[in-house]
């Protein structure tokens, strides 16, 4: 019991999954210098099967799928333009590091919820700044997809048009109300951030976050593979 009559507050409870958000962080920094380090299709390939892999195994292929299908257009037009320029080799090859980078993503963000990336990165002493901005940005365009999707059901329903032409023609019924959403977003997340004390000294984390011995096995055996990978590809240049 405290000297005011009251009960002290208990342990914070763990975060959730099995590593520190930190350890998953460089961990995909890592990974994400390592694909940008390799160049071919045989030392993406590899990779890709890992990744492609760890999404499998985490159960994370309707996030995955849900973005191939917004960019595999991007993904040919891609291929086209590096086809036409450098070859189909070279092709090849920027199409799987592009499709790497995507996944390695997905299963990032996947598996760590940005406030609890946030929360950690305070924890190691990060500015509550800096964290509101970093988590701002993490959960700024699946906000802005929301909305924009909620507005063009609402318009559709009334019978506007807003797909290929139309959409140029009836843009102005989409923009209006999503510029009200988004000033009325603004305007909530304005007051929930005053509501919690944005800008004060101080901020609670909601949960204990420290290193532990698999979260150092994790960046040890990444780091360990980084090098391996990159002595690899660098003795086949």
């Amino acid at each position: 019991m405290a000297a005011s009559g009251q009960e002290s507050p208990g342990p914070l409870p763990e975060p959730t999954g099995h590593f520190d958000p930190r350890a998953k962080l460089v961990v995909y920094l890592l990974g994400f210098g390592l694909i940008l380090l390799a160049t071919r299709p045989l030392e993406l390939l590899p990779l890709l099967a890992v990744l492609v892999l760890g999404i499998s195994l985490w159960g994370h292929w309707r996030e995955w799928w849900r973005i191939m299908r917004l960019l595999w257009a991007t993904l040919l037009l891609f291929a086209v333009v590096v086809g036409l320029g450098d070859g189909p080799e070279a092709a090849v090859g920027a199409v799987l590091r592009l499709l790497a980078l995507i996944t390695a993503s997905v299963l990032f963000f996947a598996t760590t919820p940005p406030e609890e990336l946030g929360e950690s990165l305070l924890t190691s002493g990060l500015s509550p700044r800096a964290v509101f901005l970093l988590e701002g940005t993490l959960r700024f365009a699946p906000t802005m997809a929301l909305l924009v999707r909620e507005v063009r059901e609402a318009q559709e329903s009334r019978g506007i048009r807003l797909d290929g032409f139309y959409l140029l023609r009836n843009g102005s019924a989409l923009l209006a109300p999503l510029l009200a959403d988004v000033m009325r977003f603004a305007d909530d997340l304005a007051e929930a951030l005053e509501t919690r004390g944005f800008g004060g000294p101080y901020r609670t984390p909601l949960a204990e976050y420290r290193f532990r011995a698999r979260d150092w096995a994790l960046v040890l055996g990444m780091l360990a593979a980084t090098a391996t990978a990159t002595l690899l590809i660098l003795s086949l240049e």
